[in-house]
Parts: structure tokens; C-alpha cells; sequence
């Protein structure tokens, strides 16, 4: 594994989420779900996520499967995507799905649903928010799931273009993220980089580094 981007809140890792060995207060993520291979070839999903929960509290996004990929949750939030067709749907056809799942793990067992617009074209073109990546969740519904978490730092083993870590960060949290493909890593780097360019936060001094590190 190395590291493509750190500083005092955020470490952004490109790697295999297998290797990894730290600790994290909670697990956000979005991972790919069963028939998205081409995103994640070599991740065995499933595995990573009964690996970390339910030790670890938890918000996992989820297809409405008959399965959980980490034993029965607490509750099971819905998102709303407040719009019939999504443009980038997980299976690549225009008309995708309006209603996502969130397994809820260690952070109560409240359901709720979020009404939280899918990321458009018409309005987030001029935004940060729009990036290539296909299965990218909004910004304003990662830092409301945020609200559902508690501990100082969070884990994104699948972190695709960072949204979860700049949630994470506009939350006022410590951020993990890892991600697999080198496309989406340097996607996330830019995003972070432009984020704390904003000043929103004082990171203090950021690094950019590509040396393989020891975990």
C-alpha cells in the first residue's frame, strides 16, 4: 500500500483494503456491490466487511438484496434519491434505481430515510462534486450520516473519489480512506487537495507522498 495523500486528518491510501491493519472509530462506505467487479477486480468485498463489523460501528451502503455482506444490522436506513432516473445507475443503463439501502451497525437502530438529491449534471457541473467516478453519493448525504456515527476518526475502505473523507473532514473528523483503482485515487487526491486549498480547516502542512509504506 501507499500513501497518496496525508496530513494531520486525512490519510488517503491507494491499495488493497486487505492489507490494511489500523483502527478507525467508524466504517462509512459505499462498496461496490455484487455484479460490479470492473470497479474493484480484486477486492473480495464481503470478507473486508465482516472483517471490520460489527467491531467496528458502521454505515454501509447496499443494494435491496436478500443477503447482508456483514450479518443483520441494526436498522436499515433508505436513501431517497428524490429523483425516478439516475444518469450513472449501477448498471449502466439511464433509468437506474430511486431508493438506495444503509445498514446501520453499532449506531442505532432508529430507520430513517434521507431525501438527498442523486449528483446531476444540471447542478452539480460547476460544482467539485460531479467527478467520472459511476457510483459517487452526494456530499450533503455523507455528512448527514455523519450525524449517525460517533468516535473522532472514520474509515472509507472503498473510498472511490473521497466524498466520505471530505464529509468526514467538513464534519470536523479524522479520515482513513482506501481505494484500489489508481483512476479514483488520484480523483480523491485532487479533491482533498482542492479542499484544504479552500481553508476550511487548518490541516496544518500536507504531504503528498508515493512511498510504499509498512502498515
Amino acid at each position: 500500500m501507499k500513501i497518496a495523500y496525508e496530513n494531520e486528518n486525512v490519510t488517503l491510501w491507494h491499495g488493497d483494503c486487505r492489507e490494511w491493519s489500523g483502527k478507525a472509530d467508524a466504517v462509512v462506505s459505499d462498496p461496490p456491490y455484487p455484479g460490479r467487479e470492473d470497479l474493484f477486480p480484486t477486492v473480495a468485498v464481503w470478507p473486508v466487511l465482516r472483517g471490520l463489523i460489527p467491531a467496528t460501528p458502521g454505515l454501509i451502503f447496499w443494494p435491496c438484496l436478500a443477503e447482508f455482506p456483514c450479518g443483520t444490522p441494526d436498522a436499515v436506513h433508505v436513501w431517497h434519491k428524490s429523483v425516478p432516473i439516475h444518469p450513472r445507475s449501477v448498471t449502466g443503463n439511464v433509468a437506474g434505481h430511486q431508493y438506495e439501502r444503509i445498514l446501520s451497525y453499532g449506531c442505532g437502530a432508529k430507520c430513517e430515510v434521507f431525501r438527498v438529491a442523486a449528483i446531476m449534471p444540471n447542478f452539480a457541473a460547476c460544482s467539485d462534486e460531479l467527478t467520472p467516478h459511476p457510483t459517487q453519493k452526494p456530499l450533503a448525504l455523507l455528512a448527514q450520516l455523519m450525524g449517525r456515527v460517533k468516535g473522532d476518526t472514520v474509515l472509507d475502505p472503498f473510498c472511490g473519489s473521497g466524498t466520505t473523507l471530505i464529509a468526514a473532514l467538513e464534519t470536523g473528523r479524522k479520515a482513513i480512506g482506501i481505494e484500489i483503482d489508481e483512476r479514483w485515487v488520484e480523483v480523491a487526491r485532487q479533491r482533498l487537495e482542492r479542499w484544504h486549498a479552500q481553508g476550511r480547516l487548518d490541516f496544518g502542512t500536507a504531504n503528498v507522498k508515493g512511498e510504499a509504506q509498512n502498515d
